[in-house]
């Protein structure tokens, strides 16, 4: 399995403060049969000033120290950026790190509470200029909780978006899990991550989840999910995703904004359609 999503470099967000506890979270993960996993630590203006450089130097001296070790786990350089307006220039500019430094693919934090007005502006810019987001734990964050139309937009501009682990398997509430599978049936999330923090409470773990996943969108759709689109992410490759399933909508036209309602929806259509994200706005 390939974890893409982990807060696992020691003292420089909010994840382990020490390297004693980085080493355990990625003998964790070994143990749960990761083998892959991308170190994405926050980079939030003001707050964590995590750039390319310095988060490059810190995956090459944890991956020391599990090799030491014999810790079998490949660790890989990304970041968890917010949302911000310079993305595109810093990206370009080298100051901000893409997924595995390819250029091609970044993590994105949207902010939770509520949404710029330009934010499909903002999504549109960055995939013009050749870089896709991946929107992380959209399951979690309250404006797309209140009106999941926000995510099939992204999506359907050529977004992709990452669902963790812990959201499916119902550890954070009845109320995220269902909304999780939701978003899984109507192909508004194509990848399952740990979004870890520590080797105690959130911890780097996917086989939970993944035996979940495979209930929700079949067993091959689920190991897609867990490590041919993540492959395809570290080597900066193109990815094929199914066209993304509107959730039903009310007669006044407004989607349902309340999680319990949305989950009154008929059974989905099989999958039908491709859509290439890098293409998607041709």
């Amino acid at each position: 399995m390939i974890d893409l999503h982990c807060h696992i470099l020691p003292g420089i967000d909010d994840g382990p403060e020490l390297l004693d506890e980085s080493i355990e979270m990625c003998r964790i993960a070994a143990n749960d049969g990761i083998s892959k996993l991308v170190c994405t630590p926050h980079h939030v203006v003001g707050k964590y000033a995590n750039t390319r450089k310095k988060i490059l130097g810190c995956v090459a001296k944890l991956q020391t120290s599990i090799n030491s070790n014999h810790i079998p786990l490949i660790l890989y350089p990304g970041c968890e950026i917010r949302l911000d307006p310079n993305l595109v220039e810093d990206i370009k500019a080298g100051k901000l790190l893409t997924m595995n430094d390819s250029g091609r693919y970044i993590l994105l934090e949207l902010p939770d509470e509520a949404l710029p007005k330009n934010i499909e502006e903002i999504i549109s810019s960055l995939i013009f200029s050749g870089i896709i987001p991946i929107v992380c734990h959209p399951e979690r964050n309250h404006a797309i909780q209140n009106d999941p139309e926000i995510l099939y937009q992204l999506v359907q501009l050529g977004a992709l978006a990452q669902l963790t682990a812990s959201s499916l398997t119902g550890r954070v509430g009845s109320r995220i899990e269902k909304f999780s599978a939701l978003l899984f049936e109507h192909k508004l999330a194509h990848m399952l991550v740990t979004d870890a923090h520590s080797s105690k409470q959130r911890r780097p773990t996917l086989s939970k989840g993944l035996k979940r996943l495979k209930e929700v969108v079949g067993e091959k759709a689920a190991m897609d999910m867990i490590e041919v689109i993540p492959e395809k992410i570290l080597n900066g490759e193109d990815i094929e995703v199914e066209f993304p399933i509107p959730l039903r909508k009310k007669s006044s036209g407004k989607m349902h904004v309340f999680i319990s309602k949305v989950l009154r929806t008929s059974p989905i259509n099989e999958w039908r359609g491709k859509l290439s994200p890098t293409n998607s706005h041709n």
